[in-house]
């Protein structure tokens, strides 16, 4: 080997040499930063991983190509709300509520600041409430669980269970499925005591005769609809009969 070449040898060796350093420096900087960028995701700051709200499994659901409508009760778009799960109360989360899979959704950052969906587990949950909506995980008398919007204060209290069907388009020539409207049925709770009603008059017949004739006049006083009124005139009946009334 002559002294030229042997020369250039030794600079190309030390030059890998230097270049598996550098490259070691700047993995081992790095490492640290990596392990506390980490720790501070989002939601890791906010509820330190809690394993009871983060226990459900990915929210994943793909209807039928090209089916019209959604599977949520009033639009896809998820609004702030808050989650009781085993007496703790998770605020600031971003819901929804899908009613044909009788599922509540929460949108999320992961670790990486991507946009994630995750089914809440029903394992521990209580209630929640999102768009001035409020809603408790019941025990049914079958021994079923099932999700209703709650309106109203004990002793009277009116549980909506809401559903959607999933069907083909009926119109001529469709192809497609289709969600059906938003559907629902209506309970009065007193206290535990829990009676299905379909209308106005069912309604007025889970009272005794005395009470009747005087619900009936403040429900054509206020023009009053099961099917039109809004949560608040609702919960303004139950008021009603709860300033006459204690029981049924």
């Amino acid at each position: 080997m002559t002294k030229k070449s042997y020369l250039i040898s030794a600079i190309y060796f030390i030059t890998n040499r230097l270049r598996l350093f550098l490259l070691l420096i700047v993995f081992f900087s790095f490492v640290p930063l990596a392990f506390s960028q980490k720790a501070k995701t989002p939601f890791g700051e906010l509820y330190g991983l809690d394993q009871e709200l983060y226990n459900g499994r990915r929210y994943v659901y793909f209807p039928p190509l090209q089916t019209g409508g959604h599977q949520f009760l009033q639009s896809e778009g998820f609004s702030q709300g808050s989650v009781r799960l085993r007496g703790k109360l998770y605020t600031d989360l971003l819901l929804n509520f899908d009613i044909y899979n009788q599922q509540l959704v929460m949108r999320y950052l992961n670790q990486l600041g991507a946009t994630e969906q995750l089914a809440i587990s029903d394992a521990w949950l209580q209630g929640f409430s999102f768009n001035g909506m409020r809603f408790e995980y019941l025990e049914m008398a079958d021994s079923s669980w099932k999700i209703a919007q709650v309106i109203g204060e004990k002793p009277f209290e009116i549980l909506i269970f809401w559903t959607k069907n999933l069907s083909l388009d009926t119109r001529y020539g469709a192809t497609n499925h289709v969600f059906s409207k938003a559907q629902k049925k209506t309970w009065l709770r007193n206290n535990e005591l829990m009676q299905a009603f379909k209308n106005k008059r069912d309604f007025v017949k889970l009272f005794s005769k005395d009470f009747q004739s005087d619900l009936k006049k403040y429900m054509r006083k206020e023009r009053f609809s099961f099917k039109k009124t809004s949560d608040e005139s609702i919960a303004e009946l139950l008021r009603f009969c709860s300033s006459n009334l204690t029981k049924l």
